[in-house]
């Protein structure tokens, strides 16, 4: 399923949310897969989109993981639910444009916390570990939460968190 798009909104969201001073929780990537129409679902999605689509359509609230987990992992995308068993996680105001610039990248990361990003993921298959070094940049295809960086040592890099689980590069991480 192509849902890299709702898992970078969403955790950026979730660590938003926490840094504000609430309680980190776990939040739903299934209600914008399943129901944010501005977005596709399984074949892709803006993060940019899914922040217009919940402050639009769901007047900021994000459900939680556990009232609307994920079930699209398979490739097949679920019907929006519309329950009152669905508990509000979450609830955001609006959000933030930040240039591609990696200095005002890291300054927003460090200031902010984590980013979604965009990035040219046709490097990452083969990845497993250490320092990434040949990262293609023209074509966007993938969407990640940009968690770090480090500029000590011999190369300077960026920590991602992707969505393609633990057993992917450093345990669902890349630098």
């Amino acid at each position: 399923c192509g849902s890299c798009w709702a898992f970078s909104a969403i955790g950026n969201i979730e660590s938003q949310w926490q840094r504000a001073g609430h309680k980190l929780v776990s939040l739903s990537e299934q209600q914008l897969v399943s129901c944010d129409h501005m977005d596709s679902g399984c074949n892709g999605g803006l993060m940019l989109q899914a922040f217009e689509w919940l402050l639009r359509h769901m007047y900021g609230v994000v459900f939680t993981e556990k009232s609307y987990p994920y079930t699209s992992g398979n490739g097949d995308v679920a019907e929006c639910l519309n329950s009152s068993k669905l508990v509000p996680g979450a609830q955001i105001d609006g959000y933030v444009m930040i240039p591609s610039n990696e200095t005002v990248m890291a300054a927003r990361l460090a200031e902010n916390g984590p980013i979604a990003i965009a990035v040219d993921a046709s490097s990452f298959m083969s990845y497993q570990s250490g320092v990434l070094t040949s990262c293609a940049g023209d074509a966007l295809n993938h969407g990640v939460l940009l968690v770090g960086y480090n500029k000590t040592g011999g190369v300077p890099y960026w920590v991602i968190k992707n969505s393609w689980g633990e057993d992917w590069g450093e345990k669902g991480y890349i630098r």
